[in-house]
């Protein structure tokens, strides 16, 4: 793809309709399914955690690596495009499973969860991997690379709107029970499929760039990439905060803050969140473009632990200061989603050109999607489960010790405030080999 023949404005839009899938397969466990297991089941927070926590950590990046590699030593054979279909007839069937009450001894429902959850993270990469790449290949002018990932955020906004503010509604609507829980994943399975199949047919068009890299040339591209590690690296310090919050958010508003009807005000919170997402891509494309993607990514992680630190901090039962943090959130977030997934995407396109046009998208749109996963997994269940614990949070209980309540406030402010502030740390050091906006040429040779 050249300056001269600009891409189509339908091609990343429609291929753009899969984050929504990915971010809503991904926020529904996050936010829910550790408060499913410690409210519901009983499980402790410390052994719920550790359920959810073992197959993404143990399994998930193996399979993460295994999708990437085969799609891209397979591509001409097996389009990548076509592991969205498979993503869309199977990603249903696990999101439902997830949320049916296990049978048998009490000692068996953190078992059973995570023998489901081993599943659930194994459809996860047969679609997120190739997804990813996809969006990575559809061109490889700068300028463009920032549109398409900005119509990946803006789906990626309307994903968390489901997965983080419809789904919980759906569940307070059908009474907060298991029915809730298996209503909700009824509706959200379809809701996974038909933005799968609709990303499948937006990528149609995407170029079959070859590939015949060995393994080794491409853990040597790894090695020759010096700005990808540093964005890697990044990336992960900043989603242990970030999954740290998602896991305590439901218990910040049901016990620290103390508002009336959460999961209603978490609906609210959700869409003035996303909303305020969605409207500002044009300008996002725009900051981007102008200051970089690394500058931009430092600068929106100071302001998005700024927005984590008042909404934790928030008063009790304050609405308008709940409502007022999820608008800076909204701002906030997308920033660093933005910058993070242009960046990336700047770097996929270095390395094809580097290696004169062998594509090692799958390979390191895996280690990325991997990263995430397990850094969100670690912050959000490992990470947050012990220190609930710790903090004297005790499951089932409708009544929390003030120590809890202060544990959960800082599990969801000062963590992501840490986590970000390494993440700054990290890209700070890679400026040496930063050339936004262009290539980054010099930057293997570094």
């Amino acid at each position: 793809m050249s300056a001269a023949s600009p891409m189509p404005a339908w091609k990343p839009a429609l291929w753009g309709t899969g984050q929504v899938a990915i971010q809503t397969y991904r926020d529904i466990p996050s936010l829910l399914l550790l408060f499913y297991m410690t409210q519901l089941l009983g499980i402790s927070p410390a052994v719920a955690g550790l359920a959810i926590f073992v197959p993404k950590l143990v399994w998930s990046t193996t399979c993460d690596f295994a999708v990437g590699a085969l799609s891209d030593r397979y591509r001409d054979r097996f389009p990548r495009r076509l592991l969205l279909l498979v993503g869309a007839a199977l990603a249903p069937v696990a999101l439902i499973a997830l949320f049916i009450p296990p049978g048998g001894l009490e000692g068996d429902k953190a078992l059973h969860v995570a023998l489901v959850f081993t599943a659930y993270v194994t459809i996860f990469s047969i679609f997120s991997v190739p997804h990813l790449s996809i969006g990575a290949e559809l061109t490889h002018v700068p300028e463009e690379q920032s549109r398409v990932m900005g119509w990946r955020t803006t789906f990626l906004a309307f994903g968390v709107m489901m997965g983080a503010g419809f789904a919980p509604w759906l569940i307070q609507r059908f009474g907060s029970g298991f029915q809730g829980y298996q209503i909700m994943s009824v509706v959200m399975a379809g809701i996974c499929s038909v933005a799968l199949i609709l990303s499948f047919l937006g990528s149609r068009e995407a170029p079959m760039v070859r590939s015949h890299a060995t393994k080794s040339s491409k853990w040597e591209a790894l090695k020759r990439n010096r700005p990808y590690r540093f964005l890697l690296a990044a990336f992960f310090a900043q989603m242990i905060g970030q999954g740290a919050a998602y896991a305590t958010l439901t218990y910040l508003l049901v016990f620290k803050l103390a508002l009336p009807d959460p999961f209603v005000a978490l609906s609210i919170s959700v869409v003035l969140t996303c909303t305020v997402q969605m409207l500002e891509q044009p300008l996002l494309v725009r900051i981007t473009n102008r200051f970089g993607s690394r500058a931009t990514f430092m600068a929106g992680s100071v302001v998005y632990s700024a927005s984590l630190a008042w909404m934790g901090l928030g008063p009790p039962g304050s609405l308008m200061s709940f409502y007022g943090a999820s608008i800076a959130l909204g701002m906030t977030n997308a920033i660093t989603w933005q910058s993070a997934f242009t960046r990336l995407s700047e770097l996929i396109a270095q390395d094809a050109d580097r290696h004169g046009g062998d594509s090692h998208a799958g390979f390191l749109s895996s280690l990325f999607v991997a990263g995430e996963k397990v850094a969100f997994s670690l912050g959000g269940t490992a990470l947050a489960g012990s220190l609930l614990s710790l903090s004297g949070f005790v499951a089932g209980k409708t009544e929390q010790s003030q120590s809890a309540i202060w544990g959960i406030a800082l599990i969801f402010a000062l963590t992501p405030a840490v986590c970000n502030a390494a993440a700054i740390a990290l890209m700070h050091r890679s400026r040496h080999a930063d050339a936004d906006g262009a290539r980054m040429q010099g930057a293997y040779e570094q």
